[in-house]
């Protein structure tokens, strides 16, 4: 899993780019040394952003002798300074509501004092903490006031902060354009002041967009670039942060020892220094290596060991991180009770800090547990749980959505005062709408889960796990869908923005139509399938072209199917199948007829499953989950419904003189008639 802490940039700004190459003890003694208050302060200061990454406490400490000092003073600016630092040992404990309150302080610090830089690094603070709370539309709004701040500030340091942060959210939400784009302004702000440790950054930064891409050996080659500049200057942890990103590209390409190998040269490194935060990522690093090579002993081992760093030194939400793996680990080697004692752990942690990212990974990992264990009624329970917070977890992300959408059209009325004004209203109403139903799907979810409590245990267990998976509609689809529309009517482009809408809320009311019906007519399914195929070709600017071939004998209205069945399949093709070709990709799906047979098949010309397979060999990092969904879906629908079974197979789709072999799926359903 990833971990869900704020980990620095590098430099010397204690705001933002930071490169930890201060000796603690030269620090120490210039305190001791000071002859003002502010030089005091600023010592303070570099201590706390230190011990960020040492011991979270003395990060704290450090932090509120800077506030009182800056306070006495009354030098305001370096008093908002230091509350953000505050702030941010906050956030690395997810104490949301502490971090929240120092942020605020900052802020209406900085700007009585109007100091435009600090505000700058403020709010691209609050855009961070935005961003892990998947709370997309405010970031949106936090990163454009911060870019504002920095210019009035002409801060380069503080304007290449806020475009790689920037580029982050957009390398998440595969927006890969857009995140290329803001490395691009990063490394011409870079350009300004003459450092090249300044473009190192930038250039991890690059590293993830290309393995985001599938690009893994070009970003290790990119990074190793700029290990001898790093030697040479002692940037230490930035040659540590670089290590590591080499050891972590190495396991997605499958080369364990070579990842092994940076990883411990890593952490060989870092160990002396003290960097205890930095230290327990890299024995989780190796513990996930351990894992990958089935060395379940020596995996416990580095996941123990990290935990007691992160424990000792109060980084409660790295703790979770390791409560979690050591729950995972001693699961898969069948010591159910060892593997409940640390999810119990880790729950306990998510329940404190009430973060549903964490309560929901955990029950999720709790039902897996005991339905291994074949004890149903507490796989039930944590499954019901589960499926509660994916439900509130993607209520959010709408929510966060519709923000964001919302936070674009009151900025583009400023700039341009167009006349949209009806379309506005339609736009709100489409989402009102959107949210309610969304809202009301949430409770139809729980009766049926707590309904279906009162049947025998293994049967509705299965009904409710198969109604799960055929809700899987990615959030982050949903939250690309609104970054394109808002992108359109950045562009003027108000006629796409309205079409691409009117598409969206179709396909939204259509899904939540049919997500809780066992079977719907073929006709509605079609409907659903041309939506999503329309908004996915304007996501992507036409990079692929479709064409839906149904039989005429085939009578759309009167033959029923499993909903979404092969929506899983078209993502892969665009998502995955098409990312790395030269040319214009080409899907195709058929419906036809086979004896009593319902075929369909889907036909793309992108990387294929054999080239696929050996480019992305990591089996947790952007793993297509069509074939593992449909195959346990099938499973429960086959055994439920007790007909002739629904088949399907998924195999390169070989045509004589392709540059790309492409993917073939093929499914046979039985033909079943649909009652109205």
């Amino acid at each position: 899993m990833l971990l869900l802490i704020f980990e620095p940039l590098q430099a010397d700004d204690v705001r933002g780019m930071f490169f930890y190459h201060q000796r603690l003890d030269d620090l120490r003694q210039n305190i001791t040394k000071a002859k003002n208050p502010e030089e005091k302060i600023r010592n303070y200061l570099l201590l706390s952003k230190m011990y960020q990454i040492i011991s979270a406490d003395k990060a704290s400490a450090y932090a509120d002798s800077a506030i009182f000092l800056s306070h006495s003073a009354e030098l305001h600016s370096l008093e908002a300074d230091a509350l953000l630092l505050k702030a941010r040992v906050y956030m690395i404990g997810y104490v949301t509501d502490s971090a929240n309150l120092f942020l605020d302080r900052a802020y209406n610090k900085a700007l009585k004092c109007k100091a435009y830089s600090s505000l700058g690094y403020i709010l691209t603070t609050q855009a961070i903490k935005s961003m892990y709370e998947n709370d997309k539309g405010v970031f949106l709004d936090e990163i454009n006031q911060a870019e504002k701040y920095f210019k009035l500030a002409e801060d380069y340091e503080g304007l290449v902060y806020a475009y790689n942060t920037r580029a982050s959210l957009y390398i998440s939400l595969n927006l890969y354009e857009e995140a290329r784009s803001y490395i691009h302004s990063a490394m011409e702000e870079a350009d300004k002041l003459n450092d090249q440790s300044f473009k190192i950054p930038i250039q991890l930064k690059q590293a993830d967009l290309l393995s985001s891409t599938g690009n893994h050996q070009q970003a290790i080659s990119l990074i190793l670039l700029n290990i001898p500049y790093l030697k040479k200057n002692n940037l230490v942890y930035l040659e540590i942060s670089s290590l590591r990103s080499i050891s972590s590209l190495y396991i997605k390409l499958g080369e364990y020892n070579k990842a092994l190998e940076y990883a411990y040269d890593a952490y060989d490194k870092c160990k002396p220094l003290g960097f205890h935060l930095l230290a327990s990522d890299l024995l989780t690093l190796i513990g996930n290596i351990f894992h990958r090579t089935n060395n379940y002993d020596l995996s416990i081992r580095m996941n123990h060991q990290a935990r007691t760093l992160r424990y000792y030194n109060h980084f409660p939400l790295a703790c979770f991180n390791s409560y979690y793996n050591l729950g995972a680990l001693f699961g898969a080697i069948n010591q159910i009770d060892s593997s409940l004692y640390w999810l119990n752990q880790a729950m306990a942690l998510a329940n404190k800090y009430n973060n549903i990212e964490t309560k929901a990974l955990t029950a999720e990992l709790f039902y897996q547990t005991y339905e291994s264990a074949g004890l149903y009624e507490p796989a039930l329970n944590y499954f019901q749980l589960w499926s509660e917070y994916k439900a509130q977890r993607n209520q959010t992300v709408t929510k966060n959505a519709f923000r964001a959408l919302q936070a674009t059209l009151d900025v583009q009325r400023q700039k341009e005062q167009y006349e949209l004004n009806t379309k506005r209203i339609q736009t709100r109403l489409i989402f009102s709408y959107l949210l309610a139903g969304l809202t009301l799907l949430v409770i139809i979810i729980a009766l049926l889960l707590i309904r279906s409590y009162k049947n025998k245990i293994k049967v509705q267990y299965s009904q409710m796990r198969e109604r799960l998976l055929r809700m899987q509609m990615n959030p982050h689809f949903i939250f690309n869908a609104l970054i394109a529309i808002q992108s359109y009517i950045y562009k003027n482009d108000t006629s796409k923005a309205i079409g691409f809408l009117d598409d969206f809320s179709n396909l939204i009311s259509l899904f939540l139509t049919s997500s809780s019906k066992d079977f719907i007519p073929l006709s509605e399914e079609l409907s659903i399938i041309r939506y999503y195929l329309e908004i996915q070709q304007l996501r992507f600017d036409d990079k692929f072209e479709y064409e839906i071939e149904v039989s005429p004998e085939l009578k759309t209205e009167k033959i029923a199917i499993p909903p979404l069945l092969i929506q899983p399949f078209i993502e892969n093709s665009i998502e995955h199948g098409f990312n790395d070709i030269k040319i214009k990709g080409h899907l195709k799906i058929v419906y036809t007829r086979q004896g009593k047979n319902l075929m369909i098949y889907i036909l793309d010309n992108g990387i294929g499953l054999s080239r696929s397979r050996d480019q992305n060999p990591d089996p947790h990092k952007h793993k297509p989950m069509a074939i593992p969904i449909t195959k346990e879906r099938l499973e429960i629908l086959n055994r439920r419904f007790r007909r002739e079974q629904i088949q399907f197979k998924v195999t390169d789709n070989l045509t004589s003189g392709s540059v790309y072999p492409g993917t073939r799926v093929e499914f046979s359903i039985p033909l079943i008639d649909w009652k109205t």
